[in-house]
């Protein structure tokens, strides 16, 4: 473990915040490290940029993280696989909720190089934390952009991508295939899993799939082909 310190907090909501640090970390978008804070525990989180987090309050140790007042913070890693980056490609990203801080990590990357159509839905507006640009956003609520999800959403445009990436929940990812099934391939739809880690790297064996493949070490990206039983 080594400690960075904090550069900043920004609250986007009363939920969730944007952790920056003052070092950027030697990172890829996709990859995710193991946060200490201290006097709580440890836990992973993907990265939003190289040098932050971005976070939603679910349990004492997120709560404590979006409400930090101390200047330190703990790291193992980044550790993981990313996403592919592509380039001079018809880019389709899709985000879920809080699923999209790896995806803004990836958006940032591949802007200046590929042809990009953003689908980004939340329960509601407070819960929309970044902009994009041609982005189309949802919001189960309606309190911003179209009323729906992103899968509603998707059934509104042309689907016409060479690649997709994806970040939310299963059973979103898993309705999200539904759609896009008839116009992408296995191997040109990447998405990013969640697992409940403890060592970050392989050894301890609480993120294992069905297949046996590891998240924290095989993933957390994935090619739909690699773990087609999660989506079929």
């Amino acid at each position: 473990m080594f400690c960075v310190e904090v550069a900043e907090v920004k609250k986007h909501s009363e939920k969730i915040a944007t952790i920056s640090f003052k070092q950027s970390l030697r990172s890829f978008p996709g990859q995710f490290i193991m946060l200490n804070v201290f006097d709580h525990e440890e836990v992973p989180l993907s990265l939003s940029s190289p040098n932050s987090v971005t976070v939603k309050a679910v349990g004492e140790t997120t709560n404590a993280l979006i409400n930090y007042k101390k200047k330190i913070l703990g790291i193992r890693g980044p550790f993981g696989r990313p996403f592919k980056l592509v380039k001079n490609k018809r880019v389709l990203i899709i985000a879920g909720g809080i699923g999209v801080a790896p995806l803004k990590f990836l958006y940032d990357s591949l802007k200046n190089y590929n042809e990009i159509k953003f689908v980004y839905g939340a329960k509601s507006r407070d819960e929309i934390v970044f902009q994009f640009e041609n982005c189309l956003y949802t919001t189960e609520d309606g309190s911003l952009g179209m009323k729906g999800t992103v899968v509603d959403a998707l059934k509104k445009i042309d689907l016409n991508f060479d690649f997709v990436y994806c970040c939310g929940k299963e059973e979103m990812i898993r309705a999200v295939w539904k759609v896009i099934s008839s116009y992408i391939d296995l191997e040109n739809f990447q998405f990013s899993l969640e697992r409940y880690m403890r060592c970050g790297f392989g050894v301890c064996g609480s993120c294992s799939l069905e297949n046996g493949l590891l998240v924290c070490r095989d993933g957390p990206v994935f090619n739909a082909s690699e773990v087609k039983f999660l989506i079929l």
